[in-house]
């Protein structure tokens, strides 16, 4: 964060007199938010985090986002009349979307992160440790979400089925595969090896055409201190 807002001295340089920074927590809820902005009206999130307790008194990582505000902003958490759609889950902004495939980003994504999440992890399991919990539950909001968990040491509590039958049917011969016309940006042939393309595919509605279903009820978790092996995308290609 002082790189971003470079901040030279980081025994002088406050970071939250540097940037508009938020946390939200009341002593009777049950989550807390940690929200980093340049200033009050930049549309997306520098930093955003939510955390909340699990019904079994564990840890939630309900939300994160970062964006690097010297890269690009494609507006896809607004519709095309500026109507908020809860992280492009609602009434989608297409052109806003192209534009971001185009420059490489996964959906939901409003601009390039900032590559801190292996330290992100690191500290929330300490904290975790520090506060005597065992896991770490999260809920990914699309595929490549999922996959990344994965690669960070996640396992599935339910939704491991899925991830596979994705995998499957997106070789060659599959549904999903045979579904890649070309048609739009969005379900390139060439999508159907890529974290990116297959993703976009979804995001597009190409699983709820197949199979009725939208990528939900998906949930994770991980173990304080370990990594669980899995993987559900072979020979795997961003």
């Amino acid at each position: 964060m002082y790189s971003v807002f470079d901040i030279k001295n980081r025994d002088t340089g406050l970071l939250k007199d540097s940037c508009c920074f938020k946390i939200f927590c009341d002593k009777n809820a049950d989550f807390v938010k940690i929200e980093i902005k340049t200033d009050e009206s930049q549309k997306d999130w520098v930093f955003l985090l939510e955390l909340a307790d699990t019904i079994y008194y564990q840890i939630e990582l309900s939300l994160i986002v970062t964006g690097d505000p010297r890269y690009p902003f494609y507006d896809v958490f607004s519709d095309k009349f500026g109507h908020q759609n809860y992280f492009a889950t609602m009434i989608r902004n297409i052109p806003e979307e192209e534009k971001a495939l185009k420059d490489g980003l996964f959906p939901h994504q409003a601009r390039k992160g900032l590559k801190i999440f292996d330290e992100l992890l690191e500290r929330l399991e300490n904290f975790a440790e520090s506060m005597d919990k065992h896991l770490i539950e999260t809920d990914p909001l699309a595929y490549n979400n999922a996959i990344f968990y994965e690669k960070k040491g996640f396992a599935y509590i339910h939704g491991k089925n899925l991830m596979e039958t994705i995998d499957k049917e997106f070789k060659p011969g599959g549904s999903l595969y045979r579904s890649l016309n070309n048609s739009n940006i969005f379900r390139k042939k060439e999508y159907w090896n890529s974290l990116r393309g297959r993703s976009w595919a979804i995001h597009d509605g190409l699983l709820y055409e197949k199979f009725g279903q939208h990528f939900d009820n998906v949930k994770m978790y991980k173990p304080i201190g370990k990594y669980l092996d899995v993987n559900t995308f072979f020979q795997l290609n961003t």
